[in-house]
């Protein structure tokens, strides 16, 4: 075969694939043209600067820095306003770089010393920085990378303007269609306010990850997004027509006719009954022979609460703490602390709310904080232990939670227990957090319930013990499923095996239910599975009464526990539990919930896990 031939070839199987698999970052379906969103690139001359035109050269700098600094500043007053506090944060660590005396120092100095301009300068340094941070095995530095290169295209934007005197927009807002879906080889933090003012209707990166500042800001706009596609740009053509499935992960480009014809009825259904379920969401959660469930919200920040109201749910189960911790520069004071959780208490007005103390760990870290041994093991050290590890940052936040309780009805959970030693830790910091409280003459609500977080099987079989430390249980389903059936929730390889209708996963959720309610503890299912109408029946047969998950996730569970008897679901209980093959359980758990809902569900929940 000749080149030509082979060049011909390999462009047409190329063409001829059609869909893509990435990483699920937001869930949902888009569809439409594709955008190609590629960067406004400057063309670099390098040269040797004259002596006398350096000075000149280190003012352009600090022109350009001052201009970015402002640029980044009003993004950030923006993003505040129109999405919320939390990811505006996300600003202030680009701020951060261009005050970074390093940064700006070595670039100074290479002007200074190689007589080099300012925009070649910035440009080899920040690409130094880039593909090192890439390379880094730890998954939070490398996202850090994108940071770094936005601010370096940023300030390389502004040397060009200050240069030529070119003040094109180098996001391309006026290039962006309105409903269609942006495809970008990398979406950087300063795009996500185009892609809001745009009203794009999906994303899809070759880069990035769901952990990223662009993946969290993304949910907050509820855009359907996948990250992570390797190939797609070598085929992607401006007008080609692309469906994103965010719920899968999946990419489909120029699709045939009969996957057209499915996304389109799904999409069709998935809004006409989401529609129906709105109007329902006013509705007790109660099933069919009058026994009540309650459907709390996880949240992260206070933004969440007025969405998650209009859901009529009926308290917040878990209340993670750390996601604001790590959008930031530095560790929130005590009363920053407090300020911010009173916040929150509040505008639940007078509904229980459930608040979680920091869960640190592999994929949850303070960048501004070096652990001793850090460790990047999923069954290493996180959460209650790094308790003593971070006791002063610990204690903070124990004190401003406590100070915070008086304004609502507030419990307080400890996650990742596995021993009585670590719930018994944790309670003595309580202790401790209270009476330095009382020696500041500072009210706070001295009966809090305290409660742990069920998510390591070493607790979950011994939970008798427990019983008589804590007030209630909240169960993680995520850790509980990847620690049972050993398998990391964070690796692809081995996604065959994390499944939450494991015989055995069942087995111990069943166990974890009877031994709260022989003991009469409040318990709470708050991971993915307690949001999953795939499970909800299962759950409810087994005694869970109070689930906790995102807000939109609300009315279709609602759906289901309003459709099925107290008795069905124990009958459903007991032949699940006769099972032994995931398979099965896996086909008896859809065909019900379709049966009981009179509809396919393959397409609007995860296909496996939890």
């Amino acid at each position: 075969m000749n080149a030509a031939r082979r060049v011909r070839t390999d462009i047409y199987r190329n063409r001829r694939k059609t869909m893509f698999k990435g990483i699920p970052v937001v869930p949902g379906i888009a569809m439409g043209k594709v955008h190609l969103k590629f960067r406004h690139v400057h063309t670099l001359s390098d040269y040797v600067l004259e002596e006398k035109d350096t000075p000149r050269e280190l003012e352009i700098l600090q022109e350009a820095v001052r201009l970015s600094k402002e640029q980044l500043m009003l993004n950030r007053q923006k993003m505040a306003k129109e999405i919320g506090e939390l990811e505006a944060m996300i600003f202030d660590t680009h701020i951060a770089i261009l005050e970074d005396r390093a940064f700006l120092g070595k670039v100074q100095a290479e002007i200074q010393t190689q007589h080099r301009p300012a925009d070649v300068v910035v440009s080899v340094i920040v690409e130094g920085y880039y593909k090192a941070m890439s390379m880094v095995r730890d998954e939070n530095i490398r996202e850090r990378a994108a940071d770094i290169r936005d601010v370096g295209i940023r300030l390389l934007n502004n040397l060009h303007t200050l240069k030529v005197g070119d003040d094109e927009d180098p996001v391309e807002d006026a290039l962006l269609p309105e409903g269609d879906i942006v495809f970008a080889r990398e979406m950087l933090p300063s795009d996500i306010a185009t892609v809001e003012r745009r009203h794009v209707a999906g994303v899809v990166t070759e880069a990035g990850s769901e952990r990223g500042h662009c993946a969290v800001m993304l949910r907050a706009l509820n855009i359907p997004c996948v990250m992570g596609v390797d190939g797609l740009a070598a085929i992607l053509q401006d007008g080609d027509f692309v469906i994103v499935d965010g719920s899968s992960g999946t990419v489909h480009v120029n699709p045939k006719k009969d996957v057209l014809a499915d996304y389109k009825r799904i999409f069709k259904e998935y809004k006409a009954y989401s529609e129906l379920l709105s109007s329902e969401v006013k509705l007790p959660a109660t099933t069919t022979d009058n026994h009540s469930v309650s459907l709390q919200v996880n949240i992260s920040k206070e933004s969440e609460i007025p969405l998650a109201h209009l859901y009529n749910m009926d308290g917040v189960g878990l209340y993670r703490t750390e996601l604001n911790m790590m959008v930031r520069n530095s560790y929130p004071d005590e009363e920053e602390q407090y300020l911010e959780y009173t916040g929150v208490i509040k505008a639940m007005k007078g509904k229980p709310i459930t608040i979680r103390t920091m869960d640190l760990g592999p994929d949850k870290k303070l960048s501004y904080i070096k652990l001793m041994h850090d460790d990047h093991s999923a069954l290493g050290r996180r959460s209650i232990r790094l308790a003593m590890e971070l006791e002063e940052y610990q204690m903070i936040q124990l004190r401003a939670i406590l100070r915070a309780s008086v304004h609502g009805n507030v419990s307080l959970l400890f996650p990742f227990i596995t021993s009585i030693e670590d719930i018994r830790m944790g309670k003595r910091m309580v202790r401790l957090a209270k009476r330095q409280l009382a020696d500041r003459g500072v009210e706070i609500d001295t009966a809090m319930p305290i409660g742990m977080m069920v998510e390591v099987p070493a607790a979950a079989l011994s939970l008798d013990a427990f019983a008589r430390e804590v007030s209630f249980f909240s169960v993680g389903t995520n850790d509980l499923v990847q620690y049972t059936c050993a398998a990391d929730r964070n690796l692809p390889e081995v996604a065959p095996w994390y499944k939450g209708y494991n015989p055995g996963v069942l087995q111990l959720l069943k166990l974890i239910t009877e031994t709260a309610e022989r003991h009469d503890r409040k318990l709470t299912l708050c991971g993915e599975m307690a949001g999953d109408p795939f499970y909800t029946m299962f759950l409810v047969g087994i005694g869970v009464k109070n689930f906790s998950m995102s807000a939109p996730q609300i009315p279709l569970v609602k759906k289901i526990v309003r459709s099925i008897h107290i008795g069905g679901a124990k009958r459903l209980v007991d032949r699940a539990l006769q099972l032994s093959s995931t398979g099965q359980i896996r086909e008896l758990f859809q065909t019900t919930v379709e049966q009981i809902l009179g509809r396919d569900l393959t397409a609007w929940t995860k296909k496996d896990g939890a």
